[in-house]
């Protein structure tokens, strides 16, 4: 190993960039208890701002400069407004809301008054000094931030310290009830924060920008994301200075790893190795402190919204339920007659995120185990496929795949006894990360000391091809027969997954879900039904994993993106978080509408994070709720069609 000067000057203007995004990121969960994933989105709405300013209004830099902070200050304290009606909900749909709040500041992103007319161009940078350690040469955007990074850190310091408003931030992430006993406004404190965290990632964007014109088309990537995540939780995501320095560190870690490890081949893997490993570490070891303080516990809690419309049900209630899941089985099982090649591939996708959706039902939605990397264990069941489809029935590869998967998922899951919440959602979007860009991109790799070659990613990452299966002798090579055969996958799914909700393993994990204490004191073994969770959720997402590669065909380590997850846990969410119906309808949304209507605005507007924002902040039991009260219409309707007419009345 080692580190040359200009490595490490390089290393700590990057961790600069994460430096900064990490003291946000602190700043908005200390504050409110939100694990902001729109902070880096802000950023990036202010670096296209200043763009068209400098490059179309022809503005002078510094006051694009300005204009670009004020405006992603404005758009963290309005997304704090928009936010506050839910964050007496699970942080889980809190969390999930941010997602969508990203994706609908990026299409901000795209508006004629914030885009340039030229989207591809150099980045602005209002100085031309350069200087060079050896033979590396330090760009104007690399003195910028030496610059102007170090200033705007010492700045917030000094507006936490001897400001009014730091010190009603301090006293509020200490103890927001005690402080509103004092006669702070907490609400308000909490908008403050939440303006200060905006400027903070509009520095952030711009300083990273020159040199790149990504920045304008691209929401942030999870990876910049995770490593300041990284750095947060160094800081037990209540510590600023150690954020901080943190921050600094893990670029200086991220520059030493890539100079040193050179291996073409290789060396990317290696460095998301172990960068996944030190994340795990630093989880592991700051739990204690992560889970401490009346701050750190979930003051929310796990009673869903869907719990809040079920009522006793009656014989006509059920029975119009049964009706209604067989006509639409029904209709679903019909449609590859009249459609198209195109529409029945598109049906069999549907198929497989519902039975991922029902995947994450099971963990996050009955035990409460947070997870963004679900699409990691739909790749175990891929690769899985990849390696043994060939060789393998179809009807024994889908519990081989469920079996396979359900056991990393456990071993993914054993962090969970020790990290909880939203942390545990970190490690999980950290493990999906790694499948990616680590496991599935290493077609073959030697075991250290026993110096023997194994191979366990996809064989072409590139571009992995897989035959046509077949089932007791049929043929699944059309579209239209493989649609069928997801959708009998899909109802199998729902009524295993029905069985473990009917007959008692809901119960557990809901009862540990909501209380570990009173749950361990009624008799039941707490890290068991833990464990037990994730593996029932793994051995579902590697059936979805096996449907996923037969139906592609064709696929690669991009097919298995990161975001992916966060589709489905959007899909979950505004279904109904812990309904197997709102599963299903999830899917249906975001995957099917764009389906059926096309790619039209509306469509997007419906399942962009506009639409996921109004289900969120508006029906809080999900979908599901509007299926359940329709469901009661038609209920009350049969009923009185049904009822005998009233008898006459007799004289006296």
């Amino acid at each position: 190993m080692s580190l040359p000067p200009s490595v490490l000057l390089e290393g700590v203007i990057l961790g600069l960039n994460y430096a900064m995004l990490a003291v946000g990121l602190v700043l908005v969960y200390r504050t409110s208890r939100v694990l902001n994933f729109a902070q880096g989105q802000l950023g990036v709405v202010a670096a296209v701002f200043l763009v068209k300013c400098n490059a179309d209004f022809h503005l002078n830099y510094w006051f694009a400069l300005f204009l670009a902070v004020v405006l992603a200050s404005a758009a963290g304290a309005l997304s704090e407004l928009l936010l506050r009606r839910i964050f007496g909900r699970p942080r889980v749909i809190v969390m999930v809301a941010t997602i969508g709040l990203s994706q609908v500041l990026f299409l901000f992103t795209v508006l004629p008054f914030i885009r340039p007319k030229q989207v591809f161009r150099t980045f602005p940078v209002p100085i031309h000094w350069t200087f060079s350690i050896g033979t590396f040469l330090f760009s104007p955007g690399d003195v910028l931030t030496l610059i102007v990074a170090p200033v705007v850190v010492v700045g917030l310091a000094a507006f936490i310290h001897f400001s009014p408003w730091g010190l009603a931030m301090r006293a509020t992430a200490d103890n927001a009830e005690s402080a509103r006993l004092s006669g702070i406004w907490v609400r308000r404190t909490s908008t403050v924060a939440w303006t200060v965290a905006g400027a903070l990632s509009a520095f952030t964007a711009v300083l990273a920008s020159p040199g790149q014109t990504s920045v304008l088309t691209e929401v942030l990537s999870p990876g910049l994301l995770l490593l300041a995540l990284l750095a947060a939780i160094l800081g037990a995501m209540v510590s600023l200075p150690t954020a901080f320095v943190a921050g600094i560190g893990v670029g200086v870690v991220q520059e030493a790893l890539q100079w040193n490890i050179t291996n073409p081949r290789s060396g990317s893997a290696t460095v998301e190795l172990i960068l996944f490993l030190l994340l795990q570490g630093a989880l592991l070891v700051r739990a204690a402190s992560l889970q401490k303080g009346a701050r750190t516990t979930e003051r929310s809690s796990w009673a869903m919204g869907t719990s809040a419309f079920r009522h006793q049900s009656s014989g006509t209630r059920r029975s119009v339920g049964v009706a209604g899941v067989a006509g639409a089985y029904a209709v679903a099982a019909l449609l590859p007659l009249f459609i198209g090649v195109g529409h029945s591939f598109l049906m069999t996708q549907i198929c497989v995120y519902g039975i991922v959706a029902l995947s994450l039902t099971v963990l996050t939605g009955w035990a409460g185990q947070v997870s963004l990397g679900q699409f990691g264990l739909v790749a175990v069941g891929a690769d899985v496929t990849a390696h043994l489809g060939s060789s393998v029935p179809l009807v024994l590869l889908l519990p081989l795949a469920g079996a396979v998967t359900a056991l990393v998922s456990v071993l993914v899951g054993l962090a969970a006894l020790r990290i909880r919440g939203l942390y545990l959602a970190v490690s999980t979007l950290a493990f999906a990360l790694f499948m990616q860009t680590s496991v599935l991109a290493t077609p073959c790799w030697t075991v250290p000391l026993l110096d023997r070659r194994v191979c366990t990613g996809l064989p072409d990452p590139q571009s992995t091809l897989l035959s046509a299966p077949s089932l007791f002798g049929m043929q699944l090579g059309s579209a239209q027969s493989f649609a069928w055969f997801s959708l009998v996958v899909l109802a199998a799914t729902v009524l295993m997954v029905r069985v473990w909700r009917d007959r008692g393993i809901a119960r557990r994990l809901i009862a540990v879900r909501d209380n570990e204490v009173t749950a361990a004191a009624a008799g039941i073994h707490v890290v068991r039904t833990k464990l037990q969770a994730f593996a029932l959720s793994g051995f579902v997402a590697g059936i979805g994993g096996v449907c996923l590669a037969y139906g592609l065909e064709r696929f690669s380590t991009a097919t298995f993106d990161p975001t992916v997850s966060l589709l489905v846990v959007s899909m979950v969410v505004i279904g109904g978080l812990d309904s197997i119906t709102g599963a299903l309808i999830g899917a249906l949304y975001l995957v099917g509408l764009p389906a059926v209507f096309g790619t039209t605005t509306t469509t997007q507007f419906l399942t962009s994070g506009v639409g996921v924002l109004a289900v969120i902040l508006y029906l809080p039991g999900g979908m599901a709720e509007v299926v359940h009260r329709l469901g009661d219409l038609v209920t009350v309707g049969v009923e009185r069609i049904g009822a005998p007419p009233p008898m006459a009345e007799v004289a006296p």
